[in-house]
């Protein structure tokens, strides 16, 4: 009897540890982005005033993902809090804040949804930024293009942010279009670091909106 509860215990620790030591998987850290930005900027000058790089920090199943630019004028985030079950988006331009929340699922913000695209998964592989990557090729309005997607790193809904929910896995490679703006995310390094519980709590000042409301802000800039 002793042995089975012994057994028994050491089961439950090991369940409990899913997704660190055990699986394999990283599950708090930071993960740094570079942006390309694939239109003629000439066409589009707002090009050269857009952030270069994204960041998501994430601690088991939450996670921050954010965009700065304009020397810090302004900050696009999205959060994902497992222990409120809400979705954030937030957005601060100088001293406005905006911030859009729902709980449980919802469509991301910020992107263009792909509603149309075809997905095509793969058995290749690529290694990004120190990770076995999977390739799955995409059809969106006639484009094909390649995204590349890790088990690797454990997030949970890590993708309710871009066009590319129906991927189980992080996007460590992807291109998607924002306010009709085509932009290639590519992860240039993946860092085991602590990450403070407050990172996904939402700051005080921040001015509930809509969806409809906080683009059309975006619109105003763009």
């Amino acid at each position: 009897m002793k042995k089975l509860i012994i057994l028994l215990s050491i089961s439950v620790f090991i369940i409990a540890c899913e997704n660190s030591f055990f699986s394999g998987k990283l599950n708090e850290g930071v993960i740094q982005y570079k942006l390309e930005y694939l239109d003629d900027a000439n066409e589009k000058p707002i090009i050269s005033l857009l952030p270069t790089e994204m960041s998501i920090k994430f601690k088991k199943h939450n996670f921050l993902q954010v965009v700065e630019g304009w020397m810090g004028i302004f900050r696009m985030a999205g959060v994902n809090n497992s222990d409120t079950k809400t979705k954030s988006a937030l957005l601060k331009i100088m001293n406005k804040k905006y911030l859009y929340q729902v709980e449980g699922t919802t469509d991301g913000f910020g992107f263009d949804p792909m509603k149309d695209k075809k997905i095509e998964l793969t058995d290749e592989t690529k290694e990004i930024a120190g990770y076995n990557c999977k390739k799955a090729n995409i059809t969106w309005k006639g484009n094909k293009f390649e995204i590349f997607y890790t088990d690797e790193i454990s997030i949970e809904d890590p993708n309710w942010n871009n066009p590319f929910p129906e991927i189980e896995g992080i996007l460590l490679e992807y291109q998607y279009e924002m306010f009709e703006i085509k932009t290639r995310v590519t992860a240039t390094k993946v860092s085991k670091e602590e990450v403070p519980d407050s990172e996904f709590e939402i700051p005080e000042g921040y001015e509930k909106v809509s969806k409809k409301e906080m683009e059309a802000v975006i619109n105003d800039l763009m």
